[in-house]
């Protein structure tokens, strides 16, 4: 599971839009050359505008580039890269989504772009330099998503495909179909698949497939569900396998050159490259993960004999080294996209499919670019391995030379590199051990595996009551986290919480609860029972929603057209678990297919089934209710934006005013039109943005918003909630817990830790040579600390008196009351308490 990111576009201008192709050696890449780049049909809106990519390689060996344009299919000769130029441009439907591949000398193109000249083109490339439009295929469907081609036995195989029902009836599911393309511009179909009367359902569709052999890897994207299919009789194509994972909204796949493993993507922001053992096709194992950034999506997977291509989006065009197809790792990337990263700009598809070893990439908004990777790396692989239990430890963090570029291990504690050649070190990070760090160096082409064993630290437990400051009573639902780390709790109706085992360590811990100033502060945890108490203090405004309270839905601008802001006891949706690992349970998508740029539904809570306020509360804001928890797309926000204001809020009279609210948010749409927009005015009329949210935030977080930072502090200060869906995508937002408070003032504290028993620490050092200190935990009052020898007369008083409760330091130089150095042996220190004595020994050498 691997983390790099690349070099930041934040210093490069935007002008490179419209610059000459040469300026583009400017995009951020390593062990990449750029040799040509084309935007021959750019967008009129300055939008995306192109699709996919393949490759064309005509019998005399001279190479094409063919990419899908928004009004049509345009082909180039790559045959000298870097004096690469347009061969012809065939015109198609108007379509977002155009792919097409290759078989002898012909072009098979599909798009979803309906009316005239839709259908299967077939392109003839017998002269490439004047490609020509064949025929077009029309008779059993009008509209594909994808196509794949098996060239051994001549056969296509037209994905998601749809057809024409005439009359103004619109298009019906038609399948997955093959074809014989052994008359390779008159196709005749073999069979279709699934073999069920039309049209079929979402669970069955094949968003895209590769065959191999006799094998066909079919992606139901809808249903997050691969499937194997047994395709040695093209005419009666049979499913021998078919899985699920956590998170599926199963996309493409490819397998390695072996056909023991599978590489498969989800087209779903956040979601990894999933790496799946499947030597044994009856039980497929997910044994890995990649990602180029986990902020962005893997869109498209390929392999080209060892080496593993895809194509991210926003994250570009990325090389893996193979060889080892369990631990694929990164070795060259290119990135054209200048943007933010997540969601759907960028790259859509990459294509290595030349015998030169040039590889192309379609960018959605700037074209076609045409690359040679440069292989200037070795293998660097980590192996993690528990001390403790001398086991391979999965899913552990790996860094390369201290930079953010990192990895998850896999199943068996392995993660790979691909680094230029030099010395390089490997660090690895787990919740809970020390650090393991080593060292190599790495040459083009070395191959070399570091062992890094994790030692576990100490671990003790954490335990407390959490406390109104004023009235002293135990407060229900409040949130302890130690941040940065996987441990949360909420307190239970006496107030209490408990950690049965913390990693020894200094943490920050945080505590939240609804209607009272949230605290922040440093705790360190010792290997032992720890003990933390802890005062809220309430704030000085609070509404819970419970009630009616002068709210305002709606404003000047909105245009949704449901998911309207409403205050309800929430029914909440999509709050299936999620799927275990390689079952076949998975929530259902409710009604028609969506728009076919797709989105995944993350398993989970959509809207929320409670509210945030603790027990009695059941009210807040959410965006629409529905009638049926399983329709997560029912009255959620759709066709644009809807607001909510707060009533007015008071900010005067306060060191620094703070608002805080309780935050939910669901999107699983394209992040530049959906999304949670923050406003905040001090008069109400003037509004300045303060946050936006999107993608999925499933969950009650509370936020904090310092007036003073964005608005001068009045009596009139509001805050405005936007949620918005400007595309045809599953939105819900939930606010709750709406606070004023100075942030300034009282903010709660955690209390000392109760008094300890009398125990001293072990001396240091031991033996001691010229001096010992001693450290002793007491609970406080009076106190006497000695000094005995061998024979038990005390020689000397370290301490008497009343002592406070803590830790005590008391070193000694080996001197008597009366200031005589003793001679070398062994000696006690002994500490008395009330009924409590301590005793312990050390060696002292003068």
């Amino acid at each position: 599971m691997r983390f790099p990111r690349p070099a930041p576009w934040a210093a490069l201008p935007l002008a490179w839009l419209a610059v000459a192709p040469s300026a583009f050696a400017q995009i951020p890449m390593r062990n990449m050359t750029l040799k040509s780049h084309f935007d021959d049909y750019p967008s009129p809106s300055g939008g995306t505008n192109y699709s996919a990519c393949w490759s064309y390689i005509h019998s005399d060996g001279r190479e094409y580039a063919v990419i899908g344009a928004g009004g049509g299919t345009a082909i180039y000769n790559v045959t000298n890269p870097g004096n690469a130029y347009r061969v012809g441009f065939i015109p198609g439907p108007n379509s977002p989504w155009r792919e097409m591949k290759s078989y002898r000398n012909w072009i098979y193109v599909v798009s979803e772009g309906g009316g005239t000249g839709e259908g299967l083109q077939i392109i003839r490339m017998t002269d490439p330099e004047h490609p020509a439009l064949a025929a077009t295929y029309t008779a059993n469907f009008h509209l594909a998503h994808t196509v794949s081609v098996d060239t051994a036995r001549a056969l296509l195989v037209c994905n998601g495909t749809r057809l024409n029902l005439g009359g103004g009836n619109g298009y019906s599911q038609a399948g997955m179909r093959i074809l014989s393309i052994a008359n390779p511009e008159a196709p005749v179909e073999r069979s279709y698949w699934p073999a069920i009367a039309l049209p079929i359902p979402d669970s069955l569709y094949v968003h895209d497939c590769v065959m191999v052999g006799n094998r066909l890897y079919a992606s139901s994207v809808y249903s997050g569900i691969l499937r194997v299919l047994d395709v040695t009789d093209p005419a009666a194509p049979t499913q021998i396998a078919s899985w699920t994972y956590p998170g599926a909204f199963t996309h493409n796949s490819w397998p390695d050159a072996s056909g023991n493993w599978l590489y498969v993507t989800d087209e779903v922001n956040g979601q990894l490259l999933k790496i799946f053992n499947i030597s044994n096709l009856a039980s497929p194992v997910l044994f890995d993960g990649f990602t180029p950034n986990p902020a962005a999506i893997v869109h498209n997977a390929h392999v080209k004999g060892s080496e593993l291509y895809l194509s991210s989006y926003t994250e570009g065009v990325r090389i893996l080294d193979a060889s080892d197809p369990g631990h694929p790792a990164e070795f060259a990337w290119a990135d054209s996209w200048p943007g933010p990263s997540g969601w759907y700009n960028g790259v859509w598809e990459v294509c290595p499919y030349f015998p030169s070893g040039t590889v192309i990439a379609s960018d959605r908004t700037t074209g076609l670019y045409v690359y040679r990777p440069i292989r200037h790396y070795g293998v660097l692989r980590a192996q993690v391995i528990d001390g403790g239990t001398n086991q391979p430890i999965a899913k552990t963090r790996v860094f390369l030379d201290g930079s953010a570029d990192s990895l998850a291990t896999a199943l068996d504690g392995i993660g790979a590199f691909a680094p230029n050649p030099g010395s390089h070190t490997l660090t690895a990070h787990r919740f809970g051990y020390e650090n393991a760090t080593a060292t190599a160096s790495v040459g083009v082409g070395s191959n070399q595996t570091l062992n890094l064993v994790l030692k576990p630290k100490p671990t003790g437990s954490l335990s407390g009551v959490v406390r109104d400051a004023g009235t002293l009573s135990p407060l229900s639902d409040a949130e302890v986290t130690l941040d940065y780390t996987p441990l949360h709790a909420h307190t239970d109706a006496a107030g209490q919480y408990a950690f049965p085992s913390v990693p020894a360590d200094a943490y920050r811990v945080e505590v939240h609860r609804a209607g009272y100033v949230p605290l922040t502060f440093n705790r360190d945890i010792a290997p032992t029972a720890n003990t933390l108490d802890v005062l809220l203090v309430p704030v000085s405004s609070y509404d819970a929603l419970e009630t009616p309270t002068p709210w305002v839905v709606g404003a000047t601008g909105d245009q949704a057209t449901s998911g309207i802001w409403v205050r309800v006891d929430p029914l909440g949706t999509g709050t299936a678990a999620a799927a275990p690992a390689l079952g076949l349970a998975r929530a259902s998508r409710n009604g028609a297919p969506l728009a076919h740029e797709e989105k995944g539904f993350t398993t989970g809570p959509v809207q929320p089934e409670d509210d945030n306020t603790p027990a009695p509360g059941t009210m807040c804001f959410v965006t629409g209710q529905g009638t049926n928890s399983a329709l997560v797309d029912e009255n959620d926000v759709d066709g644009g934006r809807t607001s909510l204001t707060t009533p007015p809020l008071d900010g005067t009279g306060m060191s620094i005013p703070t608002i805080g609210y309780w935050r939910w948010f669901y999107s699983n749409g394209d992040g530049e039109r959906h999304w949670l927009a923050v406003l905040i005015s001090g008069d109400g009329t003037t509004w300045v943005p303060v946050d936006t949210t999107r993608g999925v935030w499933n969950e009650w977080q509370e936020k904090t918003i310092r007036i003073a930072d964005y608005v001068a502090p009045s009596d009139q200060v509001r805050l405005r909630f936007q949620a918005a869906d400007f595309g045809a995508y599953i939105v819900e937002a939930g606010i709750d817990d709406l606070t004023l408070f100075d942030a300034g003032g009282p903010t709660g504290f955690p209390l000392p830790p109760p008094p300890t028993r009398l125990a001293f620490a072990a001396p240091r050092p031991n033996p001691a040579r010229g001096a010992v200190e001693l450290t002793l935990e007491t609970g406080g009052g009076a106190l006497a600390v000695e000094i005995l020898d061998l024979a038990g007369r005390r020689v000397r008083t370290l301490f008497q008196g009343p002592a406070p409760p803590g830790t005590l330091r008391l070193p000694w130089r080996g001197t008597d009351d009366h200031g005589r150095r003793l001679g070398a042996g062994l000696y006690f220190a002994r500490a008395r308490t009330g009924g409590e004595e301590s005793v312990t020994r050390f060696a002292f050498v003068p």
